[in-house]
């Protein structure tokens, strides 16, 4: 069900017009109820361009472990994280501060790979996860966080599924290879913020289907509405941020589009406080088609884009030097 803000506890009451909508419903209700949230999830992408989802049935104890663990490693000595530095032909790994046009250092990684599957696809995101040997348990926690948001996302792109009229499983069985990506970030703390720069990451959209992003003790994501408007995303705990991405506006025909975003300074900052995120790209499998169902299709309508394989999606996207792992431009 949608929760008004109003009705959170005393202690987590924000203002916000972004809309916030309990997951327990869909996942333990009947067709019914289960229709009307999802309903709730595609108003909220098309209108507004992302929503809080609150009963995401990611634990909480795991995502305090995994914001623990992405402190510890980015605490490392740089040389350590330099062992592991993310490349053009693999997007995964490290990326120092000062190697993009963004203020922050960043890790990144997929599922794990068997080696017979790294020869299939020749794609600098089908790749070789990259760990440092002797931080195990980074890695381990950071695999159960994905896996857990694997699953989560799943039920998302079930209730998109349920409110564009198509099958329930149509999304989930598209998404069935894990072939989504883990963003790690952190803004490091200053004095004081340099010259006319209150944006630590510039505007921009992300080229999947959908993103979870976790934001942790200090704010700063903002979203820009279909008319242009900057709305901050507060914190509010206990919920993940839910944002549409470019292959997901695709796949809607335009009905749902791509959210607009960037990540500012609070103008409530005194000092620059130190900034950890996570985002989940959720990413369809290489050889899934986005096209528009023609079931999704109004009367008179007609499909906007030409029918593409994600892989194909991917490399052009890639070619036009908007990667959302490398590029300024698309990163949450």
């Amino acid at each position: 069900m949608m929760i008004s803000i109003n009705e959170l506890p005393k202690e987590s009451i924000v203002s916000t017009q972004i809309p916030l909508i309990d997951f327990h419903s869909f996942i333990t209700s009947d067709t019914h109820v289960k229709e009307a949230v999802a309903a709730q999830i595609a108003s909220a992408l098309e209108e507004v361009g992302c929503f809080y989802l609150k009963n995401h049935q990611i634990s909480a104890t795991l995502i305090a472990q995994a914001f623990a663990q992405a402190k510890h490693f980015f605490a490392l000595p740089l040389e350590d994280k330099k062992q592991i530095d993310l490349t053009e032909k693999c997007h995964r790994g490290y990326i120092q501060m000062g190697m993009s046009s963004i203020l922050s250092e960043q890790f990144y990684f997929g599922r794990e790979m068997n080696p017979e599957e790294l020869n299939k696809l020749d794609h600098p995101f089908h790749q070789a996860n990259q760990w440092l040997q002797n931080q195990p348990e980074f890695r381990e926690t950071m695999l159960q966080f994905f896996a857990a948001c694997h699953t989560s996302t799943l039920k998302v792109l079930e209730a998109l599924a349920i409110a564009l009229k198509l099958p329930e499983s149509y999304f989930v069985e598209l998404h069935s290879e894990q072939n989504h990506a883990m963003g790690l970030h952190h803004y490091p703390g200053a004095s004081e913020p340099q010259k006319n720069q209150n944006i630590r990451l510039g505007e921009h959209t992300d080229g999947n289907t959908i993103t979870y992003v976790f934001q942790h003790e200090i704010e700063g994501l903002e979203i820009f509405t279909k008319t242009g408007e900057r709305v901050p995303v507060p914190l509010i705990p206990d919920t993940v941020v839910v944002m549409a991405g470019e292959i997901l506006q695709r796949w809607t025909n335009d009905k749902v589009y791509a959210t607009k975003h960037q990540v500012a300074i609070p103008s409530s900052s005194q000092d620059i406080q130190p900034r950890y995120s996570f985002a989940f790209f959720a990413s369809p499998n290489n050889d899934a088609e986005i096209a528009c169902p023609e079931s999704s299709l109004q009367a008179n309508e007609t499909a906007k884009y030409p029918p593409i394989l994600t892989s194909e999606f991917y490399t052009q996207r890639n070619n036009n030097n908007t990667s959302i792992l490398i590029s300024s431009k698309n990163q949450t």
